[in-house]
Parts: C-alpha cells; structure tokens; sequence
C-alpha cells in the first residue's frame, strides 16, 4: 500500500463511506515531535524555581509523544492531526504545545497545505482541541491565516442532524481539510468562545461535538482496553466522527519513578501498549467499527494495518 496516497488508492472501496465509516490512522499530540531537554517551558508545568533544570529534563521526555515530524506523519499516512494550541504572549507567536513550547503553529500549517495541495485525494482533519491563553482576536487572527492557506478546501460541517459526507462527496467538492476547535472557553486562562470565533468562521467544527474523543486517562493497559470497548459501543451521533485514543498517559508519579526504573519515558510507557494494538485494532473493526485511532509513537507497520481494515 502507498501510504503516502491511500485513501486514493482505495478510493473506490471508500467513496460511498461516510467519513465517519472510514478507519483513519491519527496522532496523539501530534506535533510534541520536536521537543527536547532544551525546549522552552510553558506555565502548564508547576514553577519549582531551583528544581526546574531538572523538572525541564523529567518532563521532556514525558512531553514528547511522537517520532516524525507533521509532514512526515502525512507522509505515512496519518490523516489526524492533533494540535494544542498555545500564545506565547512575550513574542505573541502561537506554538504547538505539550507542557513545553513545539513547532510555530503556522510553520506547521503551511506543511500540512503543502501536502494537501499534492495530494489531491487525501482528506486530513486537523483538531485543535487544546487551546491556551488565546482570545478571540488572537483565534481570529490564526484563522485568517488559516483560510488564507487552505482557501475553497476547508470543509464545512455537516448541518445538524445530517450525516458526515462521504469521501468521494469531499474530494469531488474539493473541500478535503477539516479544522475542529475546542468549544471549551475555561481552558486554563484561554478569553477564547468558540460560538463568537463559529459566527466568523462558518467551516469550523466543534472538537466536542464532531470530533468525540473519549479519553481513559489511565497507565493501566486492561482498563484502557475495557474503556475503549464501551465508549465505541455507544450510540454515536450522525455528524459526528469518533476517535478511540489508544494511549497511555502517565501520572507525576509514573514521571518521578522514571528517573530510576523504567519505563523511563512516554517511549517506553507506549512500548507497553504497542504489541497489543494490532489486535485490538482487528477486533473493534469486526465488532465495533473503528473510525479515528489515535497513538503515540506511531509506525509504518501499524498504519498500514489500520488502512488495510478498511478493506476487510
């Protein structure tokens, strides 16, 4: 399989399928890639003044949930994009952010409009359902830019009460980028309203209520399995899409043990889980129908795995 081109590789297969009836491969903070002992902290992490040397060493490896940068994961196939949003208000530039500043969001963006621009039978989905320290004239500004690079290709949502559209709807539209905002305005110190920015920004959809992403928050694989199997056996609503966060989050604990014995790092936590995915995968398929599935530390292996369901 061309990951790099799949869902035109079997577009016939998908083209009458909603896309909420596609498995999609995704990544979970998605653009943490970059962060490293040296990347600038963000007042997400506790001040512990003299010990923040070594909280900033701890805490990267902890941040840090992927390998590839944003193009490469397109590359290899990742149609969900998640973003966490975030203003430096000493340089007013928004960075993508995982307890430690990441990539400039717009750098990133640009990359992501370069590979829908040379792919035209690919549909990315791009959520940014974190949002820190941003007004509504801050989002607004970020969405000029946005509409700027993406132009007649964002798609809107469905109207309530309608189905999702179907892939060959959307790339016969031409409108193949989706960009989801939370909805939530008490994210820490965020002045931002999602219904002010919507009555501007007629193609945004609600992280919340199209995008649903249940997550487990726990370091406990059994559990994590439990709770994927009953929040993807819900009913889910007709416009809405549906991500299965296949991912272990650790504890301060878990971070603070890490400094003597393993796992030492998100890495090796998510090593933990990896081998039972393939598996996992198959099984809610048959059952329960995936849709989105997000991991951390993703590979070619297990992205070509989740693209093939779609053929059985």
């Amino acid at each position: 399989m061309d990951l790099e081109n799949w869902m035109g590789c079997i577009k016939e297969e998908i083209k009458d399928k909603k896309l909420s009836e596609i498995v999609i491969p995704g990544s979970h903070d998605s653009g943490s890639y970059c962060i490293n002992r040296k990347s600038k902290r963000t007042y997400l992490l506790p001040n512990l003044f003299c010990l923040n040397p070594v909280v900033d060493r701890v805490g990267s490896v902890w941040s840090r949930t992927q390998d590839y940068s944003i193009a490469d994961q397109l590359r290899l196939g990742v149609r969900y994009i998640d973003l966490r949003v975030f203003l430096d208000s000493n340089t007013n530039t928004k960075y993508l952010v995982h307890g430690f500043e990441a990539g400039e969001l717009l750098v990133e963006l640009e990359s992501v409009a370069e590979f829908v621009e040379n792919h035209p039978e690919e549909i990315v989905i791009l959520d940014m359902n974190h949002i820190y320290k941003c007004a509504d004239c801050n989002i607004c500004s970020m969405l000029v830019k946005v509409e700027e690079m993406f132009g007649d290709k964002l798609c809107p949502p469905p109207p309530q009460d309608a189905s999702v559209q179907t892939y060959g709807e959307m790339i016969q539209s031409g409108k193949r980028v989706i960009i989801a905002l939370t909805e939530e305005p008490e994210m820490f110190t965020s002045t931002y309203k999602h219904s002010e920015v919507k009555c501007q920004f007629d193609w945004v959809w609600s992280s919340e209520s199209h995008v649903v992403s249940p997550w487990a928050d726990t370091t406990d694989v059994s559990y994590l399995k439990d709770f994927l199997e009953i929040t993807m056996s819900r009913e889910r609503a007709p416009d809405s899409l549906h991500v299965a966060q296949t991912i272990l989050t650790p504890k301060t604990g878990d971070t603070l043990h890490g400094i003597y014995k393993s796992p030492r790092n998100l890495k090796q936590m998510a090593d933990l889980l990896t081998p039972h995915l393939p598996a996992w995968f198959e099984d809610f398929q048959k059952r329960l129908k995936l849709n989105i599935a997000i991991v951390d530390f993703l590979t070619p292996s297990l992205i070509n795995l989740l693209v093939n369901l779609n053929l059985s």
